[in-house]
């Protein structure tokens, strides 16, 4: 595993396929139903990794960790749960030390290499808040994307990190949650994430989890108006009437009646907010996924499944093997039995099924077959006028007729080219003449795909009757009658807006232009990007600047340069101001539509000079009301509180 990785692949390419050719480069066995679960993203190619470090990329893409299993087979794993108590009775002497700090992911980051036409750079990728643990990950191919789908499936875990020295357990493995006990005697899940096993005339271990845990000191500043949206915007019950939270931190003032959902390490609990015997008012666990002590206890003491048959009878042998002998006169096995593999040396069968025959010889000579019902015919051909089907080679070919579900909601109609499905509701689609159609539950077109029509400028046309909505991952775009109104592009998240648009090229705008936010122009300076914000007037100002001189008769005239004359519109009263550079004084004598006089005190002052004036076509534009509501305002100021939180 330490050869270097050199892949053949075409890139973008799976996830899965990536960790597929891994293993075969590496003459690794894999875990084929543990490798089917691996995610289909793509990825860029992996370069000036080994064999171990690019599998390693790939548990990381799984928020897992690879390993080989006692059968030497390759596995990406995640933690998992099997409900294994570890009794104090089996530490060794101050055997456990716990960290009573909890540990929870507060954010990932990741920082990659990004090679652009003229330079290299380096672009640093985050998930989650930058408060609390931070976890910093080493992947030259990770993106944004990709780092947000890790983090949110360890954004949940939590525990106390903790190191025994115990007895141990062969059966356990690295990557199971324990059930340990602290020195009060509470009961505590965490993590097996590293896990030594040692024989010196008897059987030492130690586990651990060990973490840098700390307490989240920085806290956002929210202003009123974003306390009420919050409040606004928090889950409530069935009834409406109390709040419903999530998460591993405790709810702030919170009412009697409240429900809180809190994960607890692999476990989810159930809290209500409950009035106490003694008047005052706590969270009380109504229910958790862990184990009781009884079940527990019931579990840690009961017979394993391999001993159960042989405490019937002892092992004898015959034909030179062990085997397990059961004496009985009458034996009857109800429901479902398997038998991987027996001699069953006389026997009357009540009822045969021919599905159940996959091997060995039938003799059709000395068989008498009227209804056949096979569940498998591995050879030969199957034909009739409108349908073939080879069996050896796979190929199946219909030629008419259709095939349909019991209700009719999915249908292949060989003789009209269709293909449709729909739900129940009556919504669907519907494939024809190349054609791809929407309907709604009135059965009413609402949409269609199909290719472009001009042969010139080939294309997929998109087309829905009112909206049209495009999304990839957390990022959407509507078009059309959206929820802010009709005739609009509308570009925000599932959850909150969309962090960053980049348009790479020329950007033109036919109508008017409105920010929320500040319009910048960037810079680069020698210690990063700048932004400088446009200088903006409650009117439409244009403006030019230059330098000038007086003459010997103290005056000098300042011709207004023509493509400037042309955006802007003298006719309207426009401004000059005047900054000398000498002794002296000066000031605008006159201005006219082409040209404006400046005389100074003294002959030959130096000067610079500032023209503004009415943009042309928008002269009495002042602070104009804009057709934005304030309800619209508030959407996407709560689509800011959201990402906020995230």
């Amino acid at each position: 595993m330490e050869s270097e990785y050199v892949s053949e692949l075409t890139y973008p390419a799976s996830i899965r396929d990536v960790a597929l050719e891994i293993a075969n480069k590496s003459g690794s066995v894999i875990n084929e139903t543990n490798f089917s679960m691996i995610s289909t993203s793509k990825i860029r190619k992996p370069e000036g990794y080994t064999f171990r470090q690019a599998i390693g990329l790939i548990a990381q893409f799984e928020a897992g960790y690879a390993r080989f299993s006692r059968t030497n087979q390759l596995e990406i794993m995640q933690l998992i749960d099997p409900k294994f108590a570890v009794s104090p009775a089996e530490y060794f002497q101050k055997g456990l030390t716990k960290n009573e700090l909890m540990y929870k992911i507060g954010g990932i980051s990741c920082t990659v290499p990004v090679q652009s036409e003229n330079s290299s750079e380096q672009v640093t990728y985050t998930a989650g808040s930058n408060t609390g643990p931070q976890i910093v990950l080493e992947n030259k191919v990770m993106t944004q994307d990709l780092l947000d789908n890790i983090y949110q499936k360890i954004k949940d875990i939590n525990f106390y990190p903790f190191t025994l020295n115990w007895r141990g357990n062969p059966a356990l493995e690295t990557g199971d949650w324990l059930m340990l006990t602290d020195r009060d005697g509470t009961p505590f899940k965490t993590p097996n994430l590293s896990y030594t096993l040692t024989f010196k005339g008897g059987l030492t271990t130690s586990s651990s989890a060990n973490t840098n845990s700390s307490a989240q000191t920085v806290s956002a500043y929210s202003p009123p108006l974003n306390q009420i949206i919050k409040e606004i915007n928090s889950r409530v019950d069935a009834a409406g009437k109390n709040s419903v939270y999530d998460g591993t931190e405790e709810p702030p003032y919170p009412k009697e009646g409240d429900i809180w959902f809190k994960k607890n390490g692999p476990d989810d609990e159930i809290w209500v907010y409950t009035k106490l015997v003694d008047g005052t008012y706590d969270w009380v666990l109504q229910t958790s996924t862990r184990l009781t002590d009884d079940i527990q206890e019931k579990i840690d003491n009961s017979v394993p499944s391999d001993e159960i048959v042989k405490t019937i009878n002892l092992s004898q042998e015959m034909d030179g093997k062990e085997w397990l002998k059961i004496t009985g006169a009458k034996i009857w096995l109800t429901d479902q039995t398997k038998i991987d593999d027996a001699i069953i040396q006389d026997a009357m069968i009540g009822s045969l099924s021919a599905s159940k025959i996959n091997a060995g010889t039938l003799n059709a000579a000395t068989i008498d077959v009227i209804n056949l019902n096979a569940k498998s015919l591995s050879a030969g051909t199957i034909s009739g006028r409108n349908l073939s089907i080879n069996l050896d080679t796979g190929a199946v070919q219909f030629q008419k007729g259709y095939i349909a579900g019991a209700d009719n909601l999915i249908r292949f109609d060989l003789n009209n080219s269709l293909f449709q499905s729909f739900s129940s509701g009556g919504s669907g689609f519907k494939v024809q003449y190349g054609r791809f159609t929407f309907y709604d539950v009135n059965q009413t077109e609402i949409g269609f795909v199909q290719p472009w029509a001009y042969q010139d400028n080939p294309g997929i046309y998109l087309k829905g009757a009112k909206n049209l909505n495009l999304e990839g991952d957390t990022v959407s775009i509507q078009l059309g009658t959206t929820t802010y109104g009709t005739n609009r592009i509308i570009m925000f998240g599932r959850t909150t807006m969309v962090n960053q648009a980049e348009i790479f090229g020329k950007l033109t705008v036919g109508g008017d232009l409105s920010v929320i936010g500040s319009k910048n122009a960037a810079h680069v300076t020698r210690d990063g990007l700048r932004l400088t914000p446009a200088y903006e007037t409650a009117e439409s100002y244009l403006g030019d600047i230059g330098t000038a001189e007086t003459g010997e008769d103290c005056t000098v005239v300042i011709p207004i340069e023509e493509h400037f004359s042309d955006v802007i519109n003298t006719d309207y009263e426009y401004q000059v101001f005047l900054q000398i550079y000498g002794e002296g004084s000066i000031c605008v004598l006159s201005r006219d539509k082409t040209s404006f006089t400046v005389q100074s005190s003294v002959p030959n002052l130096p000067f610079a000079w500032e023209i503004k004036g009415k943009r042309r076509g928008y002269e009495d534009d002042r602070l104009i009301l804009t057709d934005m509501k304030f309800e619209e305002i508030k959407k996407l100021e709560e689509r800011n509180i959201l990402e906020e939180e995230e």
